[in-house]
């Protein structure tokens, strides 16, 4: 526990929600232009001399300093979708992100595609449910209390899979790490993953779809699992999707929200799963990202999966806030499978 409590450094971040927990929109499925499929490919926005980029391992995941994401023309945003889809998730450091405005901060990330309007999460008072702010301190909770005792905390996933379009990017920008360090976000490359099946093996999924549904884990955790069921939103994705921007196959499973495989048995569905689950945590194809003050993180939702690590000390505040832009609908990687 904390010895001492102190005031949040964003007070007009806290989070709020007068109108209490709304249901979960289904939205109807659109069209859009992905943004990372017309950016220019030598990136030349971020890849600039006064840029230090760096891999943090070698599948997944770029650090970058020295590019201010506000600064950035709207060709430079494209820029970033392109380097996100290609490297999963990109770590902006030393950005203004966090004092330029909720006005600002909602019509950069809407370059992106319409924005997700979260049904229960809290939002800055004075802007509405697309900014979703994650916060934990002495007197509210985090992911551990959420899910209860547990051995391990991980809770892979992408996020809003349930609709026929799925999430693009998210932007996740801190605003206060805990005191005594930890609270990391660990991310997996999917697309890693899949290549690392063996070739018979990764043929036995190209035919396969999923069931995303609302009714994730930590919705049944809220509500129950009878209320969570009859409420949910639900679609159906293939398991092994065509990257709207690299065209690099995915494996697009999901823990927490795509629970079953169309056409199995609940017995062989969880089977198939649990293996699928269990491969995308694999250290060889994933990177941890640590939150220094200034840091924006941006990643693609088609080519990374992501866990919180609710490691820090308990009742220690940790203050941040995500965006998440709507992109296209997935597209299976091998249609004549199907």
């Amino acid at each position: 526990m904390v010895d001492k409590v102190t005031l949040p450094l964003y007070p007009h971040y806290l989070p709020t929600r007068p109108e209490g927990f709304t249901p979960t929109i289904d939205i109807p499925q659109f069209d859009i232009v992905e943004p990372g499929s017309r950016a220019n490919p030598d990136k030349p926005e971020i890849f600039t001399s006064k840029a230090n980029i760096t891999k943090i391992t070698p599948r997944c995941g770029t650090e970058i300093r020295g590019v201010q994401i506000s600064s950035l023309s709207k060709n430079g945003l494209d820029q970033v979708a392109l380097l996100a889809a290609e490297r999963g998730v990109l770590v902006f450091r030393d950005q203004d992100f966090a004092d330029i405005g909720t006005d600002r901060q909602r019509d950069l990330v809407s370059h992106y595609g319409p924005l997700h309007q979260h049904p229960t999460m809290g939002y800055p008072e004075g802007s509405g449910p697309e900014f979703h702010v994650v916060y934990a301190d002495e007197k509210v909770g985090n992911l551990r209390n959420i899910l209860g005792p547990r051995t391990s905390y991980d809770l892979w996933h992408i996020d809003q899979t349930f609709t026929p379009n799925t999430p693009s990017l998210s932007f996740f920008w801190v605003l206060e790490s805990p005191a005594s360090g930890g609270g990391d976000t660990a991310f997996t490359s999917l697309t890693s993953a899949y290549k690392a099946l063996s070739p018979a093996f990764q043929r036995t999924l190209h035919s396969l779809s999923l069931l995303h549904t609302s009714a994730s884990v930590g919705e049944v955790s809220r509500i129950g699992l009878e209320r969570a069921l009859k409420e949910a939103v639900k679609a159906t994705h293939p398991l092994i999707i065509s990257h709207p921007v690299t065209k690099e196959p995915v494996l697009f499973i999901n823990p927490t929200i795509a629970r079953s495989v169309e056409g199995f048995l609940p017995s062989e569905s969880d089977h198939l799963l649990s293996f699928l689950h269990d491969h995308i945590r694999s250290l060889d194809f994933s990177c941890r990202v640590r939150w220094e003050p200034g840091s924006v993180v941006v990643w693609d939702q088609r080519t990374v999966a992501h866990s919180a690590v609710p490691d820090f000390v308990e009742g220690e505040r940790r203050h941040m806030v995500r965006m998440i832009p709507y992109g296209s609908v997935p597209q299976p990687a091998f249609p004549s499978a199907n």
